[in-house]
């Protein structure tokens, strides 16, 4: 073997000696790190504390009345309805737009120029719909939207017939007033995997994907709840002095309106990986906090109709006269009309079309 090929065999393996052996080394007493995995619901759950923290703030829950959005027709304002097409063109609101929730991210991003009305109104049934998409899109950033008590329920008789005027019973079979001593401390963030690379784009992929299933998820009759209770994390989303004073159910767990849903408050008393069911007086609230809850990643359900759907006859006396309970005081006789009005792309004279990121935020 002559020389020059002598010198190309010392070289071959001394290369191969290097990438063997020399990229691999490692100096005393160091270990190779393992890989870093993010929590989108942490990335998100900052994201959101630092945008305002809406769930745990005085705007929370935008809820307006039949009654106030009725003096504010002839007003800046864009309503939404939620229902499916049939019922909308059995009778909605004159100026109302049909949209469905799977398609009211687009809408905003795509359709109006959200800022430019005084609100927008979200409108359906008996309003856990339009609560709980209206609590989305406030998560999203969109600071000027409101969802109505009681849906078209409020808004005329006909309507509540065969919605709200059907919604009430009680079950006082697993109810109490007994409360629980301090609950033990759970903690832990759920996971989520959107693909998000920030805040922003995780909020709006999370929140996209909720509402292309948000009818046939979030919500929860007490019934079903009653057959396995040990199955739930039951959350009255009440406040305290009410909670201490009334009936509720065996093993619930009082969280208060505006406060509790964060990490230094009660979260840490949920199990992330155990169904959480949230009651309040009529499922509005809780719609808000469920979709909260489910935009962060937990299993959670609006129970459907709230306090008015399983504790109707339990009511303190004191609320018989107040929005909390359904009677006849929360019905109106307030005009509608009848037939399609279209989607709202080209019908609507106060839409504007113009590009907006993520519709609000």
């Amino acid at each position: 073997m002559n020389l020059k090929n002598k010198i190309l065999l010392i070289s071959i393996f001394l290369t191969t000696l290097f990438l063997n052996t020399g990229c691999s080394r490692k100096e005393p007493g160091i270990t190779a790190e393992p890989a870093k995995t993010v929590n989108e619901s942490q990335v998100l759950y900052d994201y959101l504390k630092k945008k305002g923290d809406y769930i745990n703030s005085e705007a929370a829950p935008a809820i307006m009345t039949a009654a106030e959005l009725y003096t504010m027709l002839n007003r800046n304002i864009h309503l939404i309805d939620l229902r499916e097409a049939d019922q909308f063109n059995e009778g909605h609101i004159e100026g109302a737009v049909n949209v469905r929730p799977e398609n009211v991210i687009d809408y905003f991003e795509n359709r109006i120029d959200a800022p430019y009305f005084e609100r927008v109104v979200f409108l359906c049934n008996r309003g856990q719909l339009s609560a709980y998409v209206n609590g989305i899109m406030r998560i999203l950033g969109c600071s000027n939207t409101y969802s109505v008590r009681f849906g078209m329920s409020g808004w005329n008789t006909r309507f509540a017939i065969t919605g709200w005027d059907q919604a009430t019973a009680t079950f006082p079979g697993n109810l109490t007033m007994e409360t629980l001593n301090q609950p033990a401390i759970k903690g832990g963030m759920p996971e989520i995997a959107t693909g998000g690379m920030n805040g922003f784009q995780i909020a709006r992929l999370r929140a996209k994907a909720l509402l292309d299933t948000t009818q046939a998820t979030f919500l929860i009759n007490y019934s079903d709840i009653e057959k396995a209770p040990e199955k739930y994390d039951v959350v009255a989303y009440v406040p305290a002095d009410w909670f201490g004073n009334n009936m509720h159910p065996a093993g619930a767990l009082n969280f208060i309106p505006k406060a509790s849903l964060s990490t230094e408050a009660d979260l840490k008393f949920l199990s992330p990986g155990k169904p959480v069911a949230v009651y309040c007086f009529n499922g509005h609230h809780s719609a808000h906090a469920v979709a909260w809850l489910r935009m962060m990643g937990y299993e959670a359900y609006s129970v459907i109709y709230g306090a008015n759907g399983f504790m109707y006859d339990l009511f303190g006396k004191n609320d018989k006269n107040t929005p909390r309970q359904w009677t006849d005081l929360q019905k109106n006789d307030f005009p509608f009309k009848s037939g399609s009005a279209g989607d709202g792309i080209k019908e609507e004279k106060k839409v504007v079309v113009k590009q907006t990121q993520g519709g609000c935020a």
